[in-house]
């Protein structure tokens, strides 16, 4: 696959605490990396913009990606991971980091170089509305979304978040957040609400963690359950990421909405295989195209 990507979020150094108790420290992560290597399977180049601190191990970078279009800063994000029995998560910045838009990219980064396709990872809601605006100006193509947890904790501002689901072409929001926006809903009711909210969005996909990826196309007559990827989970850090950063590269090769959630769920695949980055560092690309065959014939397709 050939494309054009620029991911746009945060780099972060995250304390993870687990949830059987066990815990990582300053692991080297962030949205932006996860969903860079999640595309990377797929296609080149990649580009990453989002504020760079000078602590940040860029060598596990690998020399993959294109870091031109990031902004230096003194120091990287830090948060505090926390880690629930039932898969949720909860990343708290800590306190020295904790004004997030100091560690995000601007509106005005969609113009710092040329892309045909763009992730806006969770970013706070005033920059992601806006830079989703000026990717189309800078004549994006396609453009694809996942939300900032800051913005669905508490009382959810129905109004302006999907004001902002309706900028994107995808649409892949996590469980919990499709949760946050619709309380209550199981994950089929929730895909249904957002499509009547949002008709015009190419695909919505719901990461459901285990139970794989629910998704519609628009105007499609069934729904889609793709599951996951039979593998050894290690670590699902970065997974939801890296399912993005798949599913926008697989969408950008074909306009295919089914065969972008199987190259975002093999993206998906290789993260959770290694604790951190490593499963993705370890990908291939046959071994990716070898996985992406044996996932297509487990799809399920249901009247919608």
């Amino acid at each position: 696959m050939t494309a054009s990507i620029a991911i746009f979020g945060n780099l972060t150094i995250d304390d993870l605490v687990y949830a059987d108790g066990s815990t990582r420290w300053a692991v080297p992560g962030g949205g932006a990396i996860y969903a860079a290597f999640g595309s990377a399977i797929w296609t080149e180049p990649v580009n990453i913009v989002a504020p760079l601190g000078a602590d940040y191990p860029t060598e596990i970078l690998d020399r993959r990606f294109d870091l031109s279009r990031c902004t230096a800063i003194p120091r990287t994000l830090r948060n505090w991971g926390l880690y629930e029995d039932d898969g949720t998560r909860h990343f708290v910045s800590r306190s020295a980091t904790r004004n997030w838009l100091e560690f995000s990219p601007t509106p005005r980064d969609a113009w710092s170089g040329r892309q045909s396709a763009a992730h806006i990872g969770p970013l706070p809601y005033q920059i992601a509305i806006a830079l989703a605006t000026e990717l189309r100006k800078a004549e994006t193509r396609t453009i694809s979304l996942d939300l900032d947890d800051h913005d669905l904790t508490g009382r959810v501002d129905l109004d302006k978040t999907l004001d902002l689901i309706r900028q994107a072409d995808l649409f892949l929001p996590s469980l919990q957040d499709a949760r946050a926006i619709f309380p209550g809903s199981d994950p089929l009711d929730a895909l249904h609400h957002l499509r009547s909210a949002a008709p015009a969005v190419a695909l919505i996909a719901i990461k459901c963690g285990s139970q794989g990826v629910l998704a519609h196309a628009a105007d499609a007559p069934h729904w889609v359950h793709v599951p996951t990827v039979p593998v050894e989970v290690a670590d699902t850090t970065g997974a939801g990421d890296a399912f993005c950063g798949g599913a926008l590269a697989g969408f950008a090769h074909n306009g295919d909405p089914v065969e972008s959630v199987l190259a975002g769920s093999v993206s998906a695949s290789f993260c959770v295989e290694g604790l951190g980055l490593a499963g993705l560092l370890a990908a291939t690309a046959d071994e990716a195209q070898a996985r992406l065959s044996a996932l297509r014939p487990r799809v399920a397709f249901k009247p919608f």
